[in-house]
Formats: C-alpha cells, structure tokens, sequence
C-alpha cells in the first residue's frame, strides 16, 4: 500500500478516502487507497518484517456520496472467492467439450483460488471440514439455474458457527442462515449440491 495522504479534502484521482481500525495504520488520518472500487484486502509491511492485511469492512461516506470512505478492519469479514464471470464459464464448458467431457454442473472456489469441477459428496465434505475462521468455500451452480440458487458461500466465523447463504432465482435474492452443526450444514449443501430444493 502506498503512502498516499489528502490535505485538499478530495483525494487524488484514482484514489479514494479510507478509515483503518487497529493495526499499523490506526493512527493515520487523510490516507487514501486505490478506488473506488476499495480493494479487498490490503497489505501493509511491517517495521519488524512480514506484513499485516486489512479486510475491507464497508464502504460509506461522511456526508458527501462522490467522496466515498473505505473502511478497514484488522479482522474484516471473510472475502468470499469471486464466482465465475459468464465468459470463464464459458471456458470451462469448452475446455470440457474438446476433451469429449460432460458439461460442467457445479464448481467449487476456495480462497487460494483452487477450482474444483463437480465435487463429489467426500469431496464436498472434507473442504467443508477443512474450513477455519475467516475462510469460505463457494459453490457455483454452472447449468441453468433462472429458477433456482445459483451459488451457496459457506463461511466460518470467529464464534465457531457456519453461515450458508444462497444466491438465485429470478429476483438474484439472497437467504442466510446460521449453525453450530457442521453436520446440518454438510448435509443442507450436499442436497443442494444433488439438485434439491434447500429451505
């Protein structure tokens, strides 16, 4: 990250206001980060050596909506793996058809951006199982899916319960849930996996 300060009250262009909680840049008043669009996460070094990343928060504003503030945390929420653009799934379904392949149904996304096409129940069960705090694990539905969810996120949070949100259907809507049972949430994922309807 550079070392980028605003005195003038409007940032530089290319360049946007940004609030840090905590860490190496707490203290810093006026610094402004690349954007809008406020990156994900930001990496700073550290005097000591390694370096301390900040997870975007929220994006607001103080009074003035075309001077937006990126608000960072230490600890933000998880960043969730970017779903697939309709040109990668494109790709995919190519890449799948020259090898004389199925088309693919789902894609599971990690955070190290490892891709896996039409994961198996054990497969499924063990990213699950392999979740730690702050991490996620997407499914992306690659088939037709206007009438149904076309991605669940299931993350872990710091106190130990999972949250599985569905996005889809026509209106794009969005339904969240919680649980402390990593089981009853294998179990809601693997039947949306296979096609079931999920409530």
């Amino acid at each position: 990250m550079e070392d980028v300060f605003d005195t003038t009250g409007r940032p530089p262009e290319g360049w946007m206001h940004a609030v840090f909680h905590g860490g190496p840049c707490g203290e810093d008043v006026g610094r402004c980060v690349p954007g809008p669009p406020a990156p994900v996460t930001l990496s700073v070094p550290l005097p000591e050596g390694g370096v301390h990343v900040y997870c975007l928060w929220t994006v607001g504003s103080w009074s003035d909506p075309d001077d937006p503030i990126a608000v960072y945390h230490p600890d933000g929420p998880p960043v969730p793996p970017p779903l697939l653009t309709a040109q990668e799934r494109r790709w995919a379904q190519e890449g799948r058809r020259r090898r004389g392949l199925a088309p693919v149904g789902i894609v599971a996304l990690t955070d190290g951006g490892r891709m896996t096409y039409d994961p198996d129940a054990a497969a499924v069960e063990a990213m699950l199982a392999g979740l730690r705090e702050r991490r996620c694990v997407v499914l992306q539905r690659l088939t037709d899916h206007e009438e149904g969810d076309f991605s669940v996120r299931v993350s872990l949070g710091e106190d130990a319960a999972y949250e599985l949100e569905h996005h889809g259907g026509m209106a794009g809507e969005r339904r969240r849930t919680r649980s402390a049972s990593l089981a009853e949430v294998r179990d809601t994922v693997l039947r949306w996996v296979a096609g079931e309807p999920v409530r």
